[in-house]
């Protein structure tokens, strides 16, 4: 359940991305884990259903103003994967202010 505190605006941890379901309701989606205090990123779980025709979280979106060139993108295999901090930081997910800065789809 999300509640936003007030002068933050991300909610309580842990915040849930998705799911995004495709035309045979296969999802794939992301709960991240955070300091609720600053907001940091401590780490993440990605899940994505067998099949499912997305692969990768979008966060924001391209200079064309579409998702697919979207500037921080989460490769999502098959099954529940724990995404560490470091791998959240390579992709420019640090904060959460990073996660919401822009629109969240999934693509394919």
């Amino acid at each position: 359940m999300q509640i936003n505190r007030p002068g933050t605006g991300w909610g309580e941890p842990p915040y849930m991305v998705g799911p995004f379901a495709d035309y045979a309701n296969r999802v794939i989606s992301m709960v991240i884990d955070f300091n609720q205090t600053t907001g940091e990123l401590s780490g993440a779980t990605t899940h994505r259903d067998d099949g499912c025709l997305y692969s990768r979280l979008l966060f924001g979106v391209g200079a064309d103003g579409s998702p697919e060139g979207a500037p921080h993108q989460m490769t999502c295999p098959v099954g529940d994967r724990n995404v560490p901090k470091g791998q959240l930081h390579a992709v420019g997910l640090d904060n959460m202010t990073d996660v919401l800065a822009g629109q969240i789809t999934a693509g394919t």
